[in-house]
């Protein structure tokens, strides 16, 4: 088996979250809304929170010194065919958020 190693960031401004809206994905086909993340490269296998970082970056725009409290919550573990998926879930805050200056419209 193959393991595929995801970070993902839930990232709080006063009572708001923002997520993202994903029209399909190779887990399901159906539109869902998740947290900001993605897959880790290989020289971050032993640094998901660098990854963690670097997604939220590449989706919103968000800068790493921008975020407070950027802290692992949970590790996941899913097996699905011949993978098994490990997911690294963090969750912050984001004091100063400017919601229309966000990279992507699909973030709320």
């Amino acid at each position: 088996m193959e393991v595929r190693q995801m970070s993902t960031a839930f990232l709080f401004h006063e009572n708001k979250v923002i997520m993202m809206k994903k029209e399909a994905s190779k887990i399901t086909d159906p539109v869902f809304w998740t947290g900001l993340g993605g897959y880790l490269e290989a020289d971050e296998l032993n640094f998901p929170k660098r990854a963690c970082v670097r997604e939220i970056f590449e989706e919103s725009g968000i800068l790493e010194e921008e975020i407070e409290e950027l802290k692992l919550r949970y590790i996941l573990l899913r097996v699905k065919e011949k993978e098994i998926r490990q997911q690294f879930v963090y969750f912050g805050k984001e004091p100063e958020m400017q919601w229309s200056e966000l990279k992507d419209p699909k973030i709320f």
